[in-house]
């Protein structure tokens, strides 16, 4: 099917998306969290979106969502669910990708489960786009499954599932890559029990990652516990079990009026879009 086929498909499949089954949640505070304790809003998206992995913000507030398996960048209007535009990459027509980030300048950047960085600029809807490719040198060190811009020190910063050394297994490895770099350099690490003893969880293994541009925190998601931590420099200032709902958490992106949009991947059905507001410190 041809890019232009798959987006008419997906637009058309979004108008006829409902909003699922939840009614506006009261604002509720979480312990150190900067969102509440469940969603005030969720949709279910089109089934061009089944397989939906990372998201991220636009500089002027827009929020753009990609697929696991195929290059595609689609725009999602996060107050009613429904998808704006879709455009490809390129040449690039399948992969494992697990992470989007957006610069302040807006560039973006692609990564694959290995650490392949694809930079591009953003397309017209039913477009192909010119795309540079990276490597992070990160392919025999760990399974990538985010990517965040931090401005402060103009680096991609990449979260790893599972680490390739054996003595690495039990640590959460966050790394930092600048264009030019050979390969990235360790810039956070912290043991998972740290994360699964706050959040009450078994396993916390990163899906995706986001810097909330405001306070500066890491807002970090699990999939296969279904989990929400929230890290500064010093530590864990929050984090907690997903509700029932969040079958595989696997994007998560904080949204210019400070809620938190959280992409989860279709395991019986289609995926889901949840919206937590943001709530006052």
């Amino acid at each position: 099917m041809t890019i232009k086929r798959v987006i008419a498909a997906a637009l058309l499949a979004c108008a006829c998306a409902q909003p699922a089954p939840t009614a506006d949640a009261q604002v509720q505070p979480v312990s150190g969290s900067l969102f509440a304790a469940e969603p005030a809003r969720q949709w279910r998206l089109p089934d061009q979106l089944r397989e939906i992995s990372g998201l991220a913000v636009s500089p002027d507030g827009r929020l753009f969502g990609h697929d696991d398996e195929r290059a595609v960048i689609y725009e999602i209007d996060a107050r009613e669910g429904a998808l704006v535009k879709a455009f490809a990459l390129g040449d690039v027509q399948r992969g494992d990708f697990e992470g989007l980030a957006i610069t302040p300048s807006g560039d973006f950047w692609l990564t694959t489960s290995q650490g392949q960085l694809h930079r591009f600029r953003e397309g017209a809807d039913g477009a192909r786009v010119a795309i540079e490719t990276f490597d992070a040198g990160l392919r025999n060190v760990c399974e990538i499954e985010g990517l965040a811009y931090l401005a402060a020190e103009e680096s991609l910063i990449l979260a790893c599932k599972r680490n390739e050394a054996r003595g690495m297994r039990d640590t959460v490895s966050l790394y930092a890559w600048r264009g030019g770099d050979n390969i990235a350099r360790p810039w956070r690490q912290l043991p998972e029990s740290e994360l699964t003893n706050a959040a009450g969880v078994e396993h916390f293994r990163p899906s995706s990652l986001d810097i909330d541009p405001r306070s500066g925190r890491l807002i970090l998601l699990s999939a296969r516990d279904g989990a929400l931590a929230e890290l500064s420099a010093d530590g864990v200032l929050s984090a907690r079990a997903l509700g029932p709902q969040h079958t595989q958490a696997e994007g998560a992106a904080v949204l210019a009026d400070g809620s938190l949009a959280i992409a989860d991947e279709a395991v019986d059905g289609r995926a889901l879009l949840s919206i937590y507001e943001g709530v006052r410190q």
